[in-house]
């Protein structure tokens, strides 16, 4: 399905509140951005992937989270059926005070409440460059 503008927007302003969510630890509220049956993936930070919206807030009560997340970058895009996919980036203030980057690939569903993650797997990608 190819987005609308109202999609993009709507998706933009879920992928902020997540941040708000998290850094807020108003993990209460996660059924605003998740599907009931949502994966989480953050397997590159060492943690076991889970499904459902109780067993991402159990991972969130875990310790080792940045302390501050932020999203940007936010390009939304066809998807299947009448699912959007997102890819954007996130910044993560750690708890020694380094700043982590991720790249979040989404998969969004519409819900009757609108869009939800069904799907949010984080990677980190190699930066490429030369030695030069």
């Amino acid at each position: 399905m190819k987005p609308s503008i109202s999609d993009i927007v709507e998706v933009n302003q879920l992928l902020s509140l997540w941040g708000h969510l998290v850094d807020r630890r108003a993990w209460h509220r996660f059924d605003e951005v998740l599907t009931d049956d949502a994966l989480y993936d953050c397997s590159i930070f060492g943690y076991t992937p889970v499904s459902g919206i109780d067993a991402i807030r159990g991972m969130f009560d875990q310790e080792g989270h940045a302390r501050a997340h932020h999203t940007t970058n936010v390009y939304v895009q066809d998807g299947l059926g009448d699912e959007l996919i997102a890819e954007s980036k996130g910044l993560g203030l750690l708890a020694n005070g380094a700043v982590a980057s991720v790249t979040f690939l989404d998969q969004l569903r519409p819900t009757l409440a609108g869009w939800r993650l069904a799907s949010r797997v984080l990677k980190i990608e190699p930066v490429s460059g030369s030695d030069d």
